[in-house]
Order: C-alpha cells, then sequence, then structure tokens
C-alpha cells in the first residue's frame, strides 16, 4: 500500500491511507507552494482524464439572492436526510465545508487531483442573456479560487456553457420537479449575448497559459445545444455563429476551436427532429448526426450516466419490464453485473448492512433505485450506441453514481456505488479508449463535486481518497 500512496503522500496532502479507509476525519494539509507545470516539453501522456466541476460552493450574488445572505450549495449538503435504513446521507466532506473562491482552498484540489493523474477541469460555465451581474453566475470559483491558485499551471482547465434553464431547485420544494419548477434565469440567448460571452471566453480564458487545447484547438463544450439553437433563433443561425466563434477563436492565434457537444441521450436525440421539421430542414437534417455534421462539432461526450439511464424511466421501460422477472431493483443488463461485494457488509452511516439489503430498505421505502454495477454495465452497453448514432468522435465517460435525494429529486437513485466498482468501470472505460484511438485517450468523469446529485470523487468522511486513488491506479500518474 505504501507505493500504491507514494506520490500522494510524497507531497504531504493526503495522509496515511488506512486511516482515510477507516474513515476518520483528517484535519486539512497545508496548502503546497507554487510549482512547476506537470505538462514539460516532451511528456506525453497515452490518456487524458477530464472531470466535471460544479462551482455551486462560494457565496454567489445572484444565488444569495434567492436563498440568503451567506447561502452555498453547502447547506443542502449539510441539511439532506437518510431515506431508507442504510442510506447514506447527510455526506460529509472530508476537508469541510469550504470556500472554493479562496485561491487556498482551491490549491489544494488542485495539488489532490494532479497527484492522482487528472489533466483536466472541466468548469460548468454559466452565461446568460439578461441584466443581471452582466449575465454572469457561478464563476468565482474559476475567476477567484483556480486562477489565483499559486499551483495553477499543476492542472489544465476548460469550459462546458451549462446554458440549461436554472430552475428553484435548492432544493425543490414539496410538489415541486423539473417539469414545474420556477425558472430563475433561461437558457437560451440571443445572437448578441452569444457573441459577448464567446468573446470573453477567448480572451479571458482561452488564452490562459493551462488552457486545455486538443491539437492546438481550446475546448469549449455546450451543454445544451437545443437550448442554443432556440435561442439563437434556426439551426443555420446556430451554423453561422459558431462560424463566426470559429473565425474569431483563429483571429486570437489558435488553429481552431474543438467544439464539444454534450450528449445527454433522449434530450438531444428528440429534440433535433422537431427544430429540423419546424424550420423545413428535415429533409437534410433527420437525425442528430446530421446536425452534428451541419455545425462542425468536433466530439461529444455525456455529462453524467443518468441523462441516458433515469433509473424510472429505466425501470418501466418495456425492456425492463421482461427482465424485471430476473431483477427486483432495477433493470437487467445482457452483460454479467459483478456483485463481489454483495455480501460483504459495509458502512453507510451509522449501521452495517449488505448491498441487498439497501436496495431492499429502499423499496420497501417505496424508492427506485438500482446498483451501480448494473447501471455501469448498462451505460458501457450505451457508450457503443450512441458513438454509431453521433457519428463524431466521441470521448469515453464514467460516473461515479447518482442521488439527488438532497434536492429532493424523485427520479431514483444508484445504489452501492463502491470504490470498487468504479476503479472496475474506469478501467472498462480505458480498454473502450484503447479500441478507439479516434478518442485521442481522452475521457471526462462526474464528477469532482456533485455532493448533491452523489456524484462526487472529492474526499468524503467515509471513503477518504479512494475514488481518486481509482483514477490513479487505472489511468496513471502524471
Amino acid at each position: 500500500m505504501g507505493k500504491e500512496y507514494s506520490k500522494l503522500t510524497r507531497r504531504g496532502f493526503i495522509g496515511n491511507a488506512s486511516v482515510l479507509a477507516s474513515g476518520i476525519v483528517l484535519v486539512p494539509p497545508p496548502v503546497s507552494k507554487a510549482f512547476q507545470s506537470f505538462f514539460p516539453k516532451g511528456n506525453k501522456r497515452k490518456y487524458t482524464v477530464a472531470i466535471y466541476y460544479w462551482p455551486n460552493f462560494h457565496k454567489d450574488a445572484f444565488m444569495q439572492s434567492k436563498k440568503g445572505i451567506g447561502w452555498t450549495e453547502w447547506e443542502v449538503v449539510k441539511n439532506a436526510k437518510p431515506k431508507f435504513e442504510g442510506h447514506y446521507q447527510p455526506k460529509i466532506p472530508l476537508w469541510g465545508y469550504r470556500d472554493e473562491s479562496d485561491p487556498r482552498e482551491m490549491a489544494r484540489n488542485i495539488d489532490v487531483m494532479a497527484d492522482a493523474g487528472i489533466d483536466s477541469i472541466i468548469f460548468d460555465w454559466y452565461r446568460y442573456d439578461d441584466d443581471i451581474n452582466g449575465g454572469v453566475m457561478l464563476e468565482k470559483a474559476l475567476q477567484e479560487g483556480f486562477l489565483k491558485a499559486p499551483n495553477r499551471n499543476g492542472i489544465k482547465f476548460s469550459l462546458m456553457w451549462a446554458n440549461h434553464d436554472f430552475i428553484d431547485c435548492f432544493p425543490f420544494a414539496p410538489g415541486k420537479s423539473f417539469e414545474n419548477a420556477a425558472i430563475w434565469r433561461k437558457g437560451e440567448v440571443g445572437q448578441l449575448a452569444f457573441k459577448r460571452h464567446t468573446q470573453d471566453a477567448i480572451e479571458s480564458y482561452f488564452n490562459q497559459p493551462n488552457y486545455w487545447l486538443i491539437k492546438g484547438c481550446p475546448y469549449f463544450s455546450i451543454y445544451r445545444l437545443d437550448k442554443l439553437i432556440r435561442g439563437l433563433g434556426s439551426i443555420a443561425n446556430t451554423r453561422d455563429a459558431l462560424q463566426d466563434f470559429r473565425a474569431r477563436v483563429k483571429a486570437a492565434g489558435f488553429p481552431d476551436l474543438h467544439l464539444n457537444i454534450v450528449d445527454s441521450g433522449a434530450t438531444l436525440t428528440n429534440e433535433i427532429p422537431k427544430l429540423a421539421h419546424a424550420e423545413a430542414t428535415e429533409d437534410k437534417i433527420k437525425v442528430i448526426r446530421d446536425l452534428l455534421f451541419e455545425i462542425r462539432a468536433d466530439s461529444a461526450t455525456m455529462y453524467t450516466w443518468v441523462h441516458h439511464l433515469w433509473p424510472m424511466l429505466v425501470r418501466n421501460s418495456e425492456e425492463n419490464k421482461e427482465d424485471s422477472k430476473n431483477s427486483a431493483f432495477g433493470f437487467k443488463s445482457d452483460r454479467p453485473a459483478k456483485q463481489e461485494d454483495n455480501n460483504k457488509k459495509y458502512s453507510e452511516g451509522k449501521a452495517n448492512y449488505t448491498e441487498t439489503e439497501i436496495l431492499q430498505n429502499a423499496h420497501d421505502a417505496g424508492i427506485i433505485a438500482v446498483d451501480y454495477s448494473e447501471y455501469g454495465a448498462r451505460a458501457m452497453k450505451v457508450l457503443d450506441e450512441r458513438l454509431k448514432d453521433l457519428g463524431v468522435t466521441y470521448f469515453p465517460h464514467v460516473s461515479m453514481g447518482w442521488d439527488g435525494s438532497p434536492r429532493n429529486y424523485s427520479m431514483g437513485m444508484v445504489l452501492n456505488n463502491s470504490p470498487k466498482k468504479w476503479e472496475g468501470f474506469l478501467r472498462e472505460t480505458k480498454s473502450w479508449i484503447d479500441q478507439h484511438p479516434e478518442s485521442d485517450g481522452i475521457v471526462t468523469l462526474n464528477s469532482w463535486n456533485e455532493w448533491v446529485e452523489g456524484s462526487y470523487i472529492e474526499p468524503d468522511t467515509v471513503h477518504g481518497i479512494q475514488y481518486l486513488e481509482a483514477v490513479r491506479k487505472v489511468f496513471g500518474a502524471r
């Protein structure tokens, strides 16, 4: 074990691994001194690991206007309640409820990520077409925390424009859900706002020395392509706006833009034919791959597996109705699920339960739940399907789990997502990359800190650094 943790412990950031595994809280270690970039000339890794970052753990002006002075989403994390016996809630961060806009705290994140072999952070980037704070929201984690950290060159970063409707879900009030919650800010932006925000991306971020480039081109991701099209007015307008964006990127001295589209599954696939039909372009754009070709998308990747595998939808699908004869708690994949931990007791809060007991407890409480083994096995199958459907370079993705109960999400949970199982799907994804050289060795992960959605690998008091260590073991240290 000493050798496995040698790099992590050498810099003094993790501490005794066996203590962490036991769930004992350690005092946060001191922040390191600034150091040279981990990207020396001529040193190329076979794999690039990029992780999503949800920046709602600092005092944002807009969020405080809605939730009160001093509010951050740590309040939702702290107030989470277990929904059944053995349900691990609330989740407790190992290093406390930190202010991510503090460069010292972000410096700790950078060091730990880099030591675990993570190459780039993909920040969720919120920009709007309104007059509230210049259309900017949730950006201090990047502006004040990350870019002012003394060791910022220890890791790359990039932007994913999270252009969805920003709704009141912190948490959902009783009777509210994604369908009927109040919309605080609209995701669509018009042409002037699109140009203004993308120009700011070029000037404020693309030119940073540690911005993530793919073959010299800045990586820029769009979360909701359908929202982008509706805001810009048409598919043709979107194509033209993106061409203009590329031209401005080239004028800034880059070979081109690397445009990534987040593959949100049914949301992406079902909305495109509607848009094409409304614009009478169905003769040219019939499926999503036609649109991605039209707008010159360079790649696609998932943000989270759950976009393709909502537990409620999966459980109620026709396929699952048939397979439910053999699986009481979720879908049954045609690939055998590994259940090596199924009969072992492990800690989920104060009491010990087997994985089977946890699923049964959730079922008895009326909660739709699936086991992470089956969930991940199905996701790996979906990966091959989406590669074929989208027709662009596909960067594979691995999600750590899903439990949106702190926000009162109603679509179900993914349970038993142990570090060992996470490592197994990282290894499967690595093998997939090896078989698809066109993916350039790139994989995205969800996520560093989606605490309220149960999909984070930032250390907590139960698993410590085990999820991070799994990334290092599979993809290698830098």
